[in-house]
Formats: C-alpha cells, sequence, structure tokens
C-alpha cells in the first residue's frame, strides 16, 4: 500500500467525511453508560486537548470544537489565532470560517493584510472572510491557484469548492488540465464535483482506485459529500472490498451514513475496539505493523462511528477518551459529542485559560516594514 506523506491525510480525510451527522436508524442497543456524564467528559477531554503541547493535538481539537460547540467555541478559537505554530493558526482560521464567529474579524484582516501571511493561510483566511460576508480579498484565490507551491494550490482549490461560488468552475477547469501534481488535481476534482460538475464525479471514482491509500481516502470523504446515486454505488463497492483494506472500507462506511445509507456498524465497532487485531488479519507475512497505522485506522473508525450515528456506541467510544494518543482521544470525545448532542448540559459553553490578548485595529495600508502578527513571528515558517 503506497503512501505519500505522513499520517496527518487521514485526520484531514476523517474530518471532511465526518462534516454531519446522517441520521441512520438506530440500532436495538441501548446505551449503558450515563449520557450527561459521558457528554461532560467529552467536553472537558477537548477543552484540555485544545491546550495540549503537541500542536496536532491542538488542532485537531479546534476543529473538533468547531463541529460541535460552533460559536460557543469562539474564546478557544480567539487563543488560537495568537498560536505560534501556523497549523494550530490554520486550524482556528478554519473554525472561524465554518462557525462564522464575526468578533474574530479583526484578526482575519490583520492576516490578510499582512505581507508575512504565508500563502496556504492567506487562502484559508479568504475562506473565513467570505464566510463572515467580506468578498473583498477573493479574488487573489485566482493567483494562489498558480502558486509554485504544490500545496497551496491544492489549498486554494479546496477552500474554492467550499465557497460554493459557481464563478469558479472555469478558473478550477483551466487549472485541472494543467497542474502536474495528483494533491492538486484531486483537490479540484473535489471542489468541481461539490460544484455540480459530473465529470469530477467520476474522476473522484477513478482515484478510489490509486496506488496510494491517501489519494482513495480523500476521493472518499469527497463522495460522502455529495448526495448521488454515483457516489453511493461506489462506496458500496468499496465497503464490501476486502482489497481495500480495513482503513478504506472503515472511511467508506462512514461515508455511506453520511449519504443516510445505513452500513453494517459492526466492523467499524470492531475497529474502534482492535484497530491493531483488525490490521494484523490482513497483514502479508513478514511486514511489520506501524504505529501510525493503529491510530490512522481507529481515529476514521471513532468518526465513521458519528457519522453511522447510534447513541449506543458512546459505550465504546468513552473508554477511548484516556487514550493516549492525542488525536484518538480527540476524535472520541468528537463522536461523543455529535452522538449524544440531546444531552448538552445548560451553558455548557467553553472558557479559555487565559483571556486572549485584545486584537489591534486592523492597518488600513500595511508598510512594507510592518511587524508580523505574534505567530507569524515565532512559527519558523516550518509548519
Amino acid at each position: 500500500m503506497g503512501r505519500r506523506g505522513g499520517s496527518g491525510w487521514v485526520w484531514f480525510c476523517g474530518v471532511v467525511a465526518a462534516a454531519g451527522v446522517a441520521g441512520c436508524e438506530p440500532s436495538n442497543r441501548q446505551l449503558q453508560m450515563d449520557p450527561t456524564r459521558a457528554y461532560v467528559d467529552a467536553r472537558s477531554r477537548l477543552l484540555q486537548a485544545a491546550e495540549d503541547p503537541d500542536p496536532r493535538v491542538r488542532t485537531h481539537a479546534l476543529e473538533a470544537l468547531a463541529a460541535t460547540e460552533a460559536q460557543a467555541a469562539g474564546p478557544v478559537m480567539m487563543q488560537a489565532l495568537r498560536d505560534d505554530r501556523l497549523p494550530v493558526i490554520s486550524a482556528a482560521v478554519m473554525a472561524v470560517g465554518e462557525t462564522c464567529y464575526a468578533p474574530a474579524m479583526p484578526a482575519l484582516l490583520e492576516l490578510i493584510q499582512h505581507p508575512g501571511t504565508p500563502p496556504k493561510l492567506r487562502c484559508v483566511v479568504i475562506y473565513a472572510l467570505h464566510r463572515l460576508g467580506n468578498d473583498s480579498y477573493t479574488t487573489q484565490l485566482a493567483e494562489l491557484l498558480h502558486n509554485p507551491d504544490k500545496l497551496v494550490r491544492a489549498e486554494a482549490a479546496r477552500v474554492m469548492g467550499k465557497m460554493g461560488e459557481p464563478s469558479a468552475v472555469d478558473l478550477l477547469k483551466a487549472r485541472q488540465m494543467d497542474d502536474p501534481d495528483v494533491v492538486v488535481r484531486l483537490n479540484i476534482a473535489e471542489s468541481l464535483a461539490v460544484l455540480g460538475d459530473e465529470r469530477s464525479l467520476g474522476l473522484l471514482e477513478g482515484y478510489t482506485k490509486s496506488m496510494f491509500v491517501e489519494d482513495r481516502l480523500i476521493a472518499v470523504a469527497a463522495l460522502g459529500g455529495l448526495r448521488h446515486r454515483r457516489s453511493v454505488y461506489v462506496l458500496r463497492r468499496l465497503v464490501r472490498d476486502a482489497n481495500q483494506g480495513p482503513i478504506v472500507q472503515v472511511a467508506a462506511a462512514g461515508a455511506l451514513a453520511r449519504l443516510g445509507e445505513q452500513p453494517d456498524p459492526e466492523p467499524v465497532l470492531q475497529a474502534a475496539r482492535d484497530p491493531a487485531g483488525v490490521l494484523r488479519k490482513g497483514l502479508r507475512r513478514g511486514a511489520t505493523l506501524q504505529e501510525n497505522e493503529i491510530d490512522n485506522l481507529q481515529t476514521l473508525a471513532l468518526l465513521s462511528l458519528e457519522q453511522i450515528g447510534d447513541p449506543a456506541a458512546v459505550d465504546v467510544i468513552h473508554p477511548l477518551l484516556r487514550s493516549p494518543r492525542g488525536p484518538v482521544a480527540v476524535a472520541a470525545a468528537r463522536a461523543i459529542l455529535r452522538l449524544i448532542r440531546q444531552y448538552r448540559p445548560v451553558a455548557a459553553a467553553p472558557e479559555p485559560v487565559a483571556k486572549p490578548p485584545a486584537q489591534p485595529p486592523p492597518p488600513t495600508q500595511p508598510a512594507a516594514t510592518q511587524p508580523a502578527p505574534p505567530a507569524l513571528r515565532t512559527s519558523g515558517g516550518k509548519d
């Protein structure tokens, strides 16, 4: 099974696939533990994760808080906008955009107007500003779509699809024909499919046959967001195809549930309980099981259980709040909060540990010598 890079792609694909609980028919099982306790435990774990020393965990926690707390997580987002790591800042900006948290507008303007803001982060800021009703910088995405860095081009393509503007179709199609990098073409195909381009749905289906597992996972996540009968057909095939491996099968089950289908939850529950055991069943003789493979499968299983929507799965998920692996614990907390939302206690808005610093007024015309915002000065530009 080929790979292009590190393990971060699994979380990205899982989050994309887990954009909303599908609301499938409940099973005959009943939740055994106290749901209010489960909710409080999960929420507390997320708030702890938002301040974890590991920036990966902070990033995942921000994404989960946006999905579970919405604008109530605004103070945490504001604090994260002053983080010293770019992936955390980017996650905070995306959370602001996803939740339309208007108090963050001055901070977004500060970032977009500063010449030191990295191009990839600039893409996300433009998206968040668009969501808040400010399209003054949207035309910059056309230039960012031709940036020398393939990851910047991929991010520009992704946010153009998320904006839902049909006017982006021609720009994306032109870039799709010329771009040499598959990660860019895959993100363009996803965005075009979201914007209603039928041909791109076929391209996504083709990517489910890629030799690279991350290509297949991104395609699965994209198909789960397209309410089209072809998406359902392709995802059903992937769930049944043992050659895909458990990671793709579990992700496809979650994507199917997002489309209102009812996949068998048992393989997904087993992957959440014992990911190492599930992976060993298909391990070739002499092959070594990697820790990141175990984490990736368990994380995707939790996100897929969130999609399947059975509250009884909380009995399996709750012990994973204590996982020493931060991304797994965050995924468990997110799944619990989404599965038993009706048990949210009154006045459960999160509070940051420290009050975020006051935002300075945005400059009207930034000078070339203007100092970078604190977060951009200390990041080192390596993230």
